[in-house]
Order: structure tokens, then sequence, then C-alpha cells
């Protein structure tokens, strides 16, 4: 466990040196509600907004329904719909929506947490601008994240790396995206939680970094 810890902690300083680096700045605000079901149900719904720091502010605002089945200690499913409106080259806001499943895994070592999620997502664009506009873009999305429960603190740091790996037809390489970030979570009380981060993501393998995310969000949970 020791050289896990070493490993964890060695990690966190390219992920605050690397947003300097970045073509484009913005923040990811995000709110939630969490409701536990019985029978190992879940129901979360999200609002969120996006902000670019290039003159162009407020580019994107979303919402999201979550329904989640917990399998055993282990496994969680999930099924997911979400509808963005986004500005587009010509000044207006459009829709995106996406639905997405989920299939996440998760064990614990020690006072380390690992997990893993597996998301199918499909994305359609009410803007159409060109060919690819017309393309219902898929992806099957790999998400690989390391905590570490501090002893006697309410703070939990994260770090997680992300990849997106095209399905749709046309397709000219093998991974379309690729996110790497930490977020610091911080449990208020057992309704009340908060977590901020950064993400750093390139859209394109083998290309500089374009954009560096500064995220926010708040979620309360409740039990039904």
């Amino acid at each position: 466990m020791n050289l896990l810890r070493r490993i964890f902690f060695f990690l966190l300083f390219p992920l605050v040196l690397v947003p300097a680096t970045a073509q484009s700045t913005g923040e990811r605000m995000t709110g939630a509600v969490s409701i536990d079901l019985p029978h190992r149900l879940t129901l979360k719904v999200t609002g969120g907004a996006r902000f670019l720091n290039t003159g162009i502010g407020l580019y994107k605002y979303l919402i999201e329904v979550e329904g989640g089945y917990k399998i055993n200690k282990y496994l969680d499913v999930a099924l997911i719909y979400r509808t963005a409106w986004r500005l587009e080259e010509n000044g207006g806001y459009y829709f995106r929506n996406k639905l997405m499943a989920d299939l996440s895994a998760d064990k614990s070592f020690d006072r380390f947490r690992l997990a893993n999620r597996l998301r199918y997502q499909r994305r359609t664009k009410s803007y159409r601008n060109d060919a690819w506009d017309v393309v219902t873009l898929q992806h099957l999305r790999d998400k690989v994240s390391l905590s570490y429960n501090i002893p006697k603190c309410r703070i939990t740091p994260v770090l997680f790396g992300e990849m997106f790996f095209p399905l749709y037809p046309f397709r000219t390489r093998t991974v379309d995206e690729v996110r790497l970030g930490l977020d610091l979570k911080y449990k208020i009380n057992k309704q009340h939680a908060v977590k901020g981060g950064v993400m750093v993501q390139n859209g394109i393998v083998g290309l500089p970094l374009t954009a560096t995310w500064f995220r926010m969000g708040y979620v309360y949970k409740w039990k039904w």
C-alpha cells in the first residue's frame, strides 16, 4: 500500500501544472439530487451549466436523469438520458440528446478505492451545419478512477482517466478523446456533499492539450 500511496500522490503534480498549457479553459458547474429507492434502485436528477473563458461565456446547459440498480456490493448498472442546449456556430442554442448505459465496478484496498465505469453513449444533434452533424455519434467510454480515504478527514481526493472509443461509421482513429482529472470531494454530512476539481482534455490523440475544465458540483442525497 505504501507504493500505491506514493504513485497516487506523484500523479497529482502534472494535473496542477498542466492547465497553463491548454488552448482554452472553462468551468463546469452541476447540481444534483440523488434518491435511494427500495429494492437497490436509485434515481438521480442533475442540472448543469458550462462556461468558456474565451469571451463566449455560457455555451451549454443541460438536464440529466439517471436510473440505477445495484447488482451487488461491487457492481452497478445505470441508464441515463441527457438533454443539452449548446451554443452553435450561428449563435443559437440547439438541442443535443444523449442516451447512455453504464456498467460500473469498484473495490477497496485498504484506504484506496479503485473503480471502473464502462459507458455506451449515443448522441444526436438538432443543429445541421455539415454532413457530420447528421451522423449519430456512438462511443464506448472507459473511465478508471482511484480515490484515497485520508484518515480523520472529510476530503477525498480522486484521480481519474477516461478514453472515448468511436463506434460510428467512417471513423478515422481508434480513440476520439482522452480525459485526465483530479477531484476533491467533501462530505458535509450524510445528505450534502460538494466537489471541485480540474480536468484536462485532448480531443484528438497525438495533438497538444486542447482544453482545461475547472469543475464544481453539489449533491443532495435523500433516502426514500
